[in-house]
C-alpha cells in the first residue's frame, strides 16, 4: 500500500482517540501538510511530493530568555543539559538538529530551535507506521518543551 496513500488515507488514519485535533494546512511545499493536536503540543504529517515519504515533525522554538540561559550557563552543566537532550532524540526514531533562526546547524550553546523529523518511507506507510511516528515525536516534543526543568535539574 504504497503509492495509494493519499492525503484522505492518511487523515483517516489519524486516531481520533488519541489526538485533540487535525487540521489540513496549506502549504506550497508539499502535496499534503496536517497539523496534529495531541495534548497542546503541535505535530506535522506532511507529504512533500506524491509517492513520496510521509515526514512527522516538529521543531521546538525557544525564546531569547531561554537561548541566553543556555549560553551562559557553565560549560559542565550545559555538556549535562545537552547529554540529556540528546539521550532522548537519539532514543527517537528519525533525526533532530540543533538550528539557528536561519534554519542553520549550529552547537548546541548556540540552538534557537529544536528540529526532530521521522520519515516514514513508501511500502512501510500505514496506520501503525503513522501512529508510532506521531507518538514517538509527541513524546520528545513534550520532554523539550519542559527545557527549564532540565536546566534547573542539572545546575543543581
Amino acid at each position: 500500500m504504497t503509492d495509494a496513500v493519499d492525503a484522505e488515507r492518511v487523515r483517516a488514519w489519524i486516531d481520533e482517540d488519541l489526538v485533540t485535533d487535525v487540521e489540513r494546512v496549506p502549504d506550497e511545499a508539499a502535496e499534503f501538510n496536517f497539523v496534529v493536536d495531541l495534548s497542546n503540543i503541535l505535530v506535522h504529517v506532511i507529504r512533500r511530493e506524491p509517492g513520496g515519504p510521509l515526514l512527522i515533525g516538529q521543531q521546538i522554538e525557544y525564546g531569547q530568555e531561554l537561548r541566553s540561559r543556555i549560553q551562559s550557563m557553565d560549560p559542565d552543566d550545559r555538556t549535562e543539559l545537552l547529554a540529556r537532550i540528546r539521550e532522548t532524540l537519539t532514543a527517537t526514531p528519525g533525526v533532530y538538529g540543533f538550528h539557528d533562526q536561519h534554519g542553520n546547524n549550529v552547537p548546541f550553546r548556540d540552538v534557537h530551535r529544536i528540529f526532530l523529523e521521522y520519515r516514514i518511507y513508501p511500502g512501510a506507510i500505514d496506520q501503525h507506521a503513522v501512529m508510532t511516528g506521531l507518538v514517538d515525536v509527541w513524546k520528545a516534543m513534550r520532554y523539550l518543551d519542559d527545557i527549564v526543568t532540565l536546566i534547573e535539574s542539572v545546575e543543581g
